[in-house]
């Protein structure tokens, strides 16, 4: 009786925490679940060792849908698991139709893989009045999951175009920091950078949003720089930070612009930060900064030691290693970023 009352209550246990976890997941909307969390970020640090051991951006590339594809996986398996106890903790929870013997674990195994997917041989059927209701339960469960788990997967890959397109688009304005402050250099007061922004400004937000209503959207990495977000990201904001470095007054609607669009930024990486990213030990180095010297007249020396206080710092280097890229990446030239394989970084 022990026995059997412990089966039940396990698989009920079981059960109640698959279905936080899913619907935390799916349905939430700024979270994910413990169990996602953990499956999740345990595989992406996996596959980040790999990678370090032998570079592959195409293998981190193939993370963000196989994460996806193995959590529904873990999801099915883990309500399989929990009915299955269910109905393995009475002796006539599971009768055969034709000769109304019980069922060994075989066979109640395969009558819960066919009852969470709502097909229904028949041939097995539950013991009475009180199964045949839990196993109408189980199908429902069954349906549920599985559209819950189609309904978030869809979207990911959306968010996931949206997230290269901006990237791209970043991208286009130069494969460094210094790159992005020539091209929006305009008459000497930043106004083009200042006009790039407000497109860009919109489309952080949203990426934003869209990695909190999808936390698993963070391991969807791009196999080429020119489409990765980090890089592009934190190229954007050491640009911006240089920017006000100016040492002549920028005007003011430039100003604002610049200051909007780095809290847009920090709000991204804030949404990270709880959840994949924490800042690194070191502070990253900076790089001579002539040409960026030059344009805002400027000792380098200055500009160097302004950036290495910066208290983000340590935060955009851990966001650009958790991408599985080096730190050095965010300063490459754009004729090398935009010739050369991927795979020439590493």
């Amino acid at each position: 009786m022990l026995s059997s009352h412990l089966l039940f209550w396990s698989g009920v246990v079981l059960l109640l925490l698959l279905g936080y976890d899913a619907t935390r997941t799916t349905l939430s909307a700024s979270s994910s679940g413990p169990i996602t969390n953990r499956l999740t970020s345990g595989l992406w640090r996996v596959l980040l060792r790999i990678h370090r051991l032998s570079p592959s951006h195409t293998l981190l590339g193939g993370g963000g849908p196989t994460l996806t594809l193995m959590l529904i996986l873990a999801w099915i398996l883990l309500a399989w698991a929990g009915w299955l106890l269910v109905f393995c903790s009475s002796a006539s929870a599971v009768v055969n139709s034709t000769t109304h013997m019980p069922a060994d674990t075989i066979d109640r195994v395969y009558f819960i893989g066919y009852t969470l997917t709502t097909v229904g041989y028949g041939d097995m059927v539950p013991g009475g009045p009180g199964w045949r209701l839990l196993a109408t339960i189980a199908g429902a469960n069954g349906l549920l999951l599985f559209t819950l788990s189609i309904t978030y997967a869809l979207p990911i890959v959306s968010a996931a175009t949206e997230k290269r397109q901006l990237a791209l688009c970043i991208h286009a304005m130069g494969a460094s920091p210094e790159e992005i402050l020539q091209t929006g250099f305009g008459n000497g007061d930043f106004d083009s950078l200042a006009s790039h922004l407000d497109g860009f400004e919109s489309m952080i937000a949203g990426s934003s949003q869209k990695h909190l209503a999808y936390p698993i959207l963070h391991y969807f990495h791009s196999a080429t720089s020119v489409t990765a977000l980090p890089l592009a990201l934190v190229r954007l904001d050491l640009a911006l930070e240089l920017a006000l470095m100016r040492d002549q007054r920028l005007p003011q609607p430039v100003v604002d612009r610049i200051r909007s669009t780095q809290h847009v930024i920090q709000q991204f990486l804030a949404t990270l930060r709880g959840a994949f990213i924490r800042p690194s030990d070191d502070t990253p180095n900076v790089p001579a900064l002539e040409q960026a010297a030059n344009l805002l007249d400027r000792p380098a020396e200055d500009l160097v030691h302004k950036l290495r206080g910066l208290d983000k710092l340590n935060l955009l280097a851990a966001y650009i290693d958790d991408d599985g890229r080096l730190w050095s990446h965010v300063w490459l030239p754009t004729t090398s970023s935009r010739t050369r394989p991927e795979h020439a970084y590493n």
